[in-house]
């Protein structure tokens, strides 16, 4: 289950920056170590010594992959820019089931109305979050209608939570992927 979290947009923009410099930096060292010492451990050949450095700073970006999520995404520093993920993730699972969830919703089906709700909320947050504020022009008209609706019908229209497996039984297991 994911929940939205009420988070400060500039204290999410600085710190998802700051995380990702440290990430970048981290890549940087490790794809430069690696990428110099795979085309020694291979044989400097000139006809394939671009390949071999590509192929190294590849092997030095999955290290920083693995560090990350092995070592990083638990970190204090690093709580911003997990959330951040995790929130998209949730509104992919929901933009992947869009037509069919929209379909429901115009039908009158509660449970759709529920993730609907769910998605203008935290997609809102998104744009907030990244100061996209044409996205969140674009959505007020399709966001306003369905809170009058769910208002109409007496539904809470704070809904911020979302569980998969919810989206899955209302949409169907095979429409979803």
């Amino acid at each position: 289950m994911f929940k939205i979290q009420d988070i400060n947009p500039e204290v999410y923009r600085r710190n998802t920056r700051n995380a990702t410099l440290r990430i970048m930096g981290l890549f940087i060292v490790v794809g430069f170590v690696t990428s110099y010492f795979f085309p020694r451990l291979f044989g400097e050949n000139p006809h394939n010594l671009l390949t071999l450095q590509i192929m190294g700073a590849l092997i030095g970006l999955g290290v920083v992959f693995w560090i990350t999520a092995k070592f990083f995404k638990h970190q204090a520093w690093m709580k911003e820019a997990m959330y951040g993920w995790q929130l998209k993730r949730s509104l992919m699972h929901i933009t992947n089931a869009m037509r069919p969830l929209q379909e429901k919703v115009e039908a009158g089906d509660v449970e759709a109305m529920k993730l609907m709700r769910y998605y203008h909320l935290g997609i809102t947050q998104m744009y907030t979050l990244e100061q996209n504020t044409s996205g969140l022009i674009d959505l007020k008209v399709e966001r306003d209608q369905l809170e009058a609706k769910m208002r109409e019908l007496g539904l809470d229209t704070e809904q911020t939570e979302f569980q998969l497996s919810k989206l899955k039984a209302l949409i169907g297991e095979q429409e979803q992927k």
